[in-house]
C-alpha cells in the first residue's frame, strides 16, 4: 500500500514537471524507478526531473538487468551491490552513500555528577516518545544515569515535584553532591522550575541543566489546543480521559491535568512563566534546538535556518552536512504549520521553534525533528539523509559535561 501511494505521487510529480516527451518513455522510466525501490526498499531522495528517450532506453536496460539478476540480498545504499552496479541512471539517489555520522567519535571520562534524564509531555519512561535507550548508552560509557519519571499530562510545578524527589533519592543513593539534568521538550521547563529560586530552589543540588528542543517561549500548537478545549475551570471531563489514557503507559498519571499542562506550554503561558521563574545563579544552563522540514524541502529563505541557529555571539551553530536536511516525521507535519506561525515559516522541529528552544548558553541546532531528538520512533543508527545519530549526540553531550567539570 505504501509503495503504491508513493508510486502514484512520483507519477503526479513527473506529470506536473512534463517528464518526458512521450507517455511510453515516462512509463518505462517510472516502472524502472518503482522496480529499484522494490529492490532496495529505500524511500526516494528526490523525484526525477527529466525522462527523455535516452533515459528511457537506460531504464529499459535496467529493467532487463533486474529481471536477469534479481534483487535478492541487494544491500540498501551500497554502490558496490549488483543492483547498483547496473544502476547507470539513478535520479532518485537510491545508491548514494549516506552521509557520515555527525559529530566526533564519542570519547572521554564519566561525568562528575550523576545524570537524570527528564522526559517531555505525553510520555513516560516506556512509551513511544521516551528517551530511546539513551540511559543504556550513557551507562555503557561509564556515567551514572537515572530516567526521571513525571506525570505525562500536568503543569511544570507538579511535574517538578516528582523530579525533586528523584533528585533527592539519587543524591542519597550515589553520595554525590549534585546532579546534571538533561531535559527533553517540556522536561526542560520542569527542570527550570525545579532549580529556580522562584520554584523549588534546587540550585544547591543541581549542577547543570541541559535542555533539548524545549519550548522555553511556548509552542503555538499548545495555544491552538487550549483554544479548542474547555477552560481549566471546566476541564474535569477532559482530564479524566487524559488520566485513563496516561495510565496505559505511566505509573504516575493518576491525577492528570492536561488542559493546565497545555496552557503552561502555550506561548501565552510561557510569557508568564518566564516573568516569574528566574534562573538560579549557581546553575549552568545550556540548550540545543532541533530543526527539520516537511518532506526535506529547503526553506524558501536560505538564510532563515542559519539566522535562527545563531548564538549570542553571532556565530552560526548549525550541526549538519552541507546540503542535507532532516525529513520531518509525518506525525508532526500537521502541527508544524502552527509551530511555524503559518507563512512566517519559523524554523522548527515540528513542536518547538528554534528560537523558543534557546535558553542559557545556546550550543546549536541539530538536524532532527521532535521525535528524532529522543531517538523515536525506534531510530537506529545514523539518519540516511543527514547522518544525525541520536545516541552519538547524547554520548557526546555527556562527555562534554564531564570535560567541563560536571
Amino acid at each position: 500500500m505504501f509503495r503504491t501511494v508513493k508510486f502514484s505521487a512520483i507519477c503526479c510529480v513527473c506529470a506536473a514537471a512534463a517528464c518526458g516527451s512521450e507517455a511510453s518513455s515516462g512509463s518505462v522510466c517510472l516502472e524502472a524507478a518503482a522496480a529499484v525501490e522494490d529492490c532496495l526498499g529505500a524511500p526516494a531522495s528526490s523525484t526525477p526531473e527529466t525522462c527523455d528517450e535516452d533515459q528511457a532506453q537506460i531504464a529499459q536496460e535496467l529493467l532487463a538487468g533486474i529481471e536477469q539478476v534479481g534483487c535478492e540480498g541487494a544491500p540498501l545504499g551500497k554502490d558496490d551491490s549488483v543492483l547498483c552496479s547496473l544502476l547507470v541512471w539513478d535520479p532518485l539517489g537510491w545508491c548514494d552513500e549516506p552521509p557520515a555520522a555527525l559529530g566526533p567519535e564519542p570519547q572521554g571520562s564519566a561525568t562528575r555528577y550523576p545524570i537524570i534524564l527528564a522526559h517531555g509531555f505525553n510520555t513516560s519512561t516506556t512509551n513511544f516518545w521516551r528517551f530511546n535507550d539513551v540511559d543504556l548508552a550513557l551507562i555503557a560509557d561509564g556515567h551514572e544515569v537515572v530516567l526521571g519519571s513525571v506525570p505525562p499530562f500536568d503543569t511544570p510545578e507538579v511535574r517538578a515535584e516528582f523530579l525533586a524527589r528523584q533528585v533527592d533519592e539519587l543524591l542519597e543513593s550515589s553520595g554525590a553532591d549534585a546532579v546534571n539534568m538533561v531535559c527533553f521538550s517540556m522536561g526542560g521547563i520542569d527542570c527550570r522550575f525545579l532549580v529556580s529560586p522562584d520554584g523549588f530552589d534546587y540550585g544547591d543540588r543541581v549542577a547543570s541543566v541541559t535542555t533539548i528542543s524545549s519550548p522555553h517561549r511556548g509552542t503555538w500548537v499548545a495555544d491552538v489546543a487550549v483554544g479548542s478545549l474547555p477552560d481549566q475551570d471546566r476541564s474535569a471531563a477532559v482530564d479524566f480521559f487524559a488520566t485513563l489514557y496516561g495510565r496505559t503507559f505511566s505509573e504516575v498519571a493518576d491525577d492528570s491535568h492536561i488542559v493546565a499542562g497545555l496552557a503552561a506550554m502555550s506561548e501565552a503561558g510561557m510569557v508568564q512563566f518566564n516573568e516569574t521563574i528566574g534562573d538560579h545563579p549557581e546553575v549552568v544552563y545550556q540548550s540545543w534546538a532541533g530543526v527539520s522540514s516537511v518532506a526535506g524541502l529547503p526553506h524558501p529563505d536560505s538564510s532563515a535556518e542559519p539566522k535562527a541557529c545563531t548564538d549570542a555571539d553571532g556565530v552560526v551553530q548549525l550541526l549538519r552536512h552541507e546540503g542535507t536536511r532532516d525529513r520531518m516525521d509525518p506525525l508532526l507535519t500537521g502541527a508544524a504549520a502552527f509551530v511555524a506561525h503559518g507563512l512566517e515559516l519559523r524554523p522548527n522541529d515540528g513542536v518547538s521553534t528554534v528560537e523558543s528552544s534557546k535558553w542559557g548558553l545556546f550550543r546549536g541546532c541539530i538536524p532532527a525533528d521532535h521525535l528524532d531528538a529522543a531517538g523515536q520512533i525506534g531510530d537506529e543508527g545514523p539518519d540516511r539523509h543527514t547522518g544525525f545519530e541520536y545516541l552519538r549526540f547524547y554520548r557526546n553531550l555527556a562527555f562534554d559535561l564531564a570535560a567541563r567539570g560536571f
